[in-house]
């Protein structure tokens, strides 16, 4: 810290990064955070990204060297994905200066290396914003249940999803003309594939399993399944059953060692706090083995929510607060294993009409119920059985005329099961 802000008792404040959540990271920092000052901001193209309402005395750069070699104390990176972002936040923490970010893949897959500098180096590494946009859950577990021992995390982790299902379960819209629709206005990137195929959230779990169940784990080991090729008539058979479709996201803490982890489309009781977030909203729910269940819900995304977790985190370190500290991240020894979760009824959807349920029980899988027969598909409610069971009799099933084309988990008693 340069001695003028040191009198002043402020942090010097670098964006990297000055797309929709690093302006709204700006407007705050410019409307008076204690302890805080925007100094300098770092995006390309520059002469297009200057804008008015930043008052002159912050500088602007498209050379991140320019911030790397300055007095600035916080590096706050926000421009995603690992390259460059992962090098650059590597530099940042080897010179010695904090790092805020919200960078979720950077975090899940190499957070145990950029913790490590932090700790060599003496800086510290804000990452609140990395889950679940501007809900406080990272804060919330490592302070407001630290004395509680984390056993599971569960949550709706990804907006653009739930959003996605939301609205397939309130039309008769094809998923496709939801998902272009969804782009249109901003919930959905060009290429949604991160969001509609789990990692995205698969990323953000990992995280969870570090900083709540103290398991880290290699996120890629999760298991994902993307909410591609659901019909309208998935969420009539939920409907049927009391249920709700919803990308579900879990990790839970085994002993001695490991977790169970999944990402997912799945069926949810109406009743469940799962079912009941709507739109881009997000919920996290962890239970604790002393205090039971608590929840967390809010925007996951977003602008100005996602930048609420950012300044957090910088006021924190303004603080010297021990949230911002580096031992919140387990880092010693190798990721722990990763588990399948342990058998559930299936909500299936079958081709090969009234010969599927027998078919299926010849792949060792039994059929609990049975809801309709429509458009040569039969819609049914398995016994209990493990996933990888699920998945054998996909592929056993594929070489004739009956094939699974749909198959959710049903959590927690969903469907009365």
């Amino acid at each position: 810290m340069t001695r003028e802000r040191e009198a002043a008792g402020t942090l010097g404040v670098a964006l990297v990064g000055f797309g929709t959540v690093g302006q709204s990271v700006a407007r705050i920092l410019i409307g008076g955070a204690e302890g805080l000052r925007l100094v300098r901001i770092c995006n390309r193209h520059v002469a297009r990204k200057r804008v008015a309402w930043v008052p002159e005395r912050v500088s602007w750069t498209e050379s991140i060297d320019d911030v790397l070699t300055s007095d600035v104390d916080v590096v706050v990176e926000l421009i995603g994905g690992t390259d460059p972002a992962l090098e650059w936040m590597r530099r940042a923490l080897e010179a010695g200066k904090s790092v805020v970010t919200a960078n979720k893949q950077a975090i899940a897959h190499h957070g145990t290396e950029l913790f490590s500098l932090a700790r060599r180096y003496g800086g510290r590494l804000g990452f609140e914003a990395s889950v679940a946009g501007g809900i406080p859950v990272i804060r919330g577990i490592q302070e407001g249940l630290a004395a509680d021992e984390v056993v599971r995390i569960q949550g709706i982790l990804n907006g653009t999803c739930n959003f996605i299902l939301s609205a397939l379960a309130s039309s008769p819209l094809a998923f496709e003309t939801v998902l272009a629709d969804a782009q249109a206005h901003g919930f959905a990137e060009a290429d949604p594939s991160a969001d509609l195929d789990g990692l995205d959230a698969q990323a953000k779990i990992a995280i969870l399993s570090a900083i709540g169940l103290g398991r880290r784990v290699d996120p890629s080991a999760i298991e994902c399944r993307s909410i591609r090729g659901l019909e309208t008539g998935d969420f009539d058979a939920a409907r049927t059953l009391g249920c709700a479709v919803r990308q579900v996201s879990t990790a839970e803490r085994m002993e001695p060692a490991g977790v169970r982890a999944a990402v997912g489309p799945a069926l949810v009781r109406l009743d469940s706090r799962l079912a009941q977030v709507e739109g881009s909203e997000n919920v996290v729910l962890v239970d604790g083995a002393r205090g039971g269940q608590t929840g967390f819900v809010g925007h996951g995304a977003g602008g100005d929510s996602t930048a609420v977790a950012v300044v957090a985190d910088l006021m924190a370190i303004a603080r010297r607060d021990g949230h911002a500290a580096t031992d919140c991240f387990p880092i010693d020894g190798e990721p722990q294993a990763v588990h399948p979760m342990g058998a559930r009824p299936y909500y299936l959807r079958v081709s090969g009409g009234t010969a599927a349920a027998t078919q299926l029980a010849a792949c060792g899988v039994s059929v609990a119920r049975s809801l309709d027969v429509a458009n040569g598909c039969v819609r049914l409610v398995t016994a209990a059985v493990t996933g990888a069971e699920v998945e054998a009799a996909i592929e056993t099933l594929a070489a004739g005329s009956t094939r699974i084309s749909a198959a959710l988990p049903m959590l927690d008693g969903a469907g009365g099961a």
